[in-house]
C-alpha cells in the first residue's frame, strides 16, 4: 500500500520539511502569488491542423498537497495560486466538439509541473508527469495524510530529471514513437513512493506498431477519409512522418477520428490484430 513508508519518517520530514508546516505566529508562511501559464496552442501546430476538431473549451486541474480544484477557460492563458516552491501540478485536458456539435474528452491532457519546469509553458510532453504527481497527491489526502508529509514524499523525487528523460525520448529517431501515456503508471507511483524509482520504468517495453496502412485495408476507408488520432498530441505529428501509432500488445488502445467514432485495437501479433468501432462518448462535464 502506497505512502504507507512514511510512518517510520514522520520524525525525520518534519524537521527537514520544516517551510511546509502550517504557518503559526513562530513561523514564516511562504510567499504566495499567481503564476501566469500559456496553454498549448489549439489546434496543434502541424499539416494536419486543419483536421483536427474545434475547440470547446479548455478543463483545468490544479493539485497540491492542500487543495484540488477545477475550472474551464476558453482563455489562453491561466493564472494558477502556487506558494513557492510548494509542489505543485496542473492538467489541462482539450474538450473539443463532434460533428453533432456535442463535446467530447477524447486527448490526453497537457501538464504543468511545479516548481520544476524550466519556462511557464502547459505542454503535452510534460502531461504524463503531472497527472502522475496528481495521483501521488490523491492517495496521500486517502491515506488522511498531512500535508507535509505529503510533500515531502513529492519533493524526494527528481520530477526534472524524469521529465528530461521523456522529452530526450520523444524527441529520439526510433523505430518506434515513444508514448509515455503507454508506460505502467502503477508502477511507477509504487516505487516513488518506496523511494526505489529506476529510471528503467521510463522505458517503453511490449510496444509494436500499427501501420496506417493496416488500418485502411481492414476498414476499407481510403487514406482521405481515414483521418485517425492519437490521444496523445505529440503523436500525431509523428504519425505523418512514419504512417504508424505505437500499441501495446495485448492493450487495447483507442484511436480517433476525433469527430465520431473511434477504434479500439488490440495487438496480440502482426497477424493477430482486432479492430472494434465504438461512437466517441459524449463529455458531460466534471464539475
Amino acid at each position: 500500500m502506497r505512502f504507507l513508508f512514511l510512518s517510520s519518517f514522520i520524525l525525520i520530514s518534519s524537521l527537514i520539511v520544516l517551510p511546509f508546516t502550517a504557518c503559526s505566529s513562530n513561523t514564516t508562511c511562504p510567499p504566495e502569488e499567481n503564476l501566469a501559464l500559456e496553454l498549448p496552442t489549439w489546434p496543434p501546430e502541424d499539416s494536419r491542423s486543419a483536421a483536427y476538431p474545434p475547440l470547446s473549451r479548455w478543463l483545468v486541474k490544479v493539485t497540491s498537497a492542500e487543495a484540488l480544484y477545477y475550472f474551464y477557460t476558453t482563455a489562453t492563458t491561466v493564472a494558477v495560486p502556487i506558494k513557492t516552491n510548494r509542489p505543485l501540478c496542473v492538467s489541462a485536458y482539450p474538450i473539443t466538439l463532434l460533428e453533432d456539435q456535442n463535446e467530447c474528452s477524447y486527448f490526453l491532457p497537457a501538464g504543468y509541473l511545479y516548481p520544476t519546469a524550466e519556462n511557464q509553458k502547459i505542454t503535452w510532453e510534460q502531461g504524463f508527469l503531472a497527472d502522475t504527481m496528481q495521483k501521488l497527491f490523491n492517495e496521500g489526502k486517502e491515506q488522511c495524510l498531512p500535508p507535509v508529509d505529503i510533500e515531502y514524499l513529492i519533493s524526494t523525487f527528481n520530477w526534472k530529471k524524469a521529465q528530461k528523460s521523456i522529452e530526450e525520448k520523444l524527441i529520439s529517431d526510433t523505430k518506434l514513437f515513444y508514448n509515455p501515456w503507454l508506460l505502467s503508471q502503477s508502477s511507477i507511483l509504487d516505487e516513488i513512493s518506496s523511494h526505489n524509482f529506476k529510471s528503467s520504468l521510463l522505458n517503453l517495453t511490449g510496444a509494436a506498431a500499427l501501420e496506417a496502412e493496416y488500418i485502411q485495408t481492414t476498414t476499407g476507408l481510403s487514406q482521405e477519409n481515414s483521418v485517425f488520432f492519437s490521444s496523445f498530441v505529440p503523436e500525431n505529428k509523428r504519425f505523418l512522418q512514419k504512417k504508424q501509432f505505437t500499441v501495446l500488445k495485448n492493450s487495447p488502445i483507442l484511436i480517433s477520428d476525433a469527430k465520431k467514432v473511434g477504434l479500439f485495437v488490440t495487438y496480440k501479433s502482426s497477424k493477430n490484430i482486432s479492430l472494434e468501432y465504438i461512437y466517441l462518448p459524449i463529455y458531460i462535464g466534471d464539475i
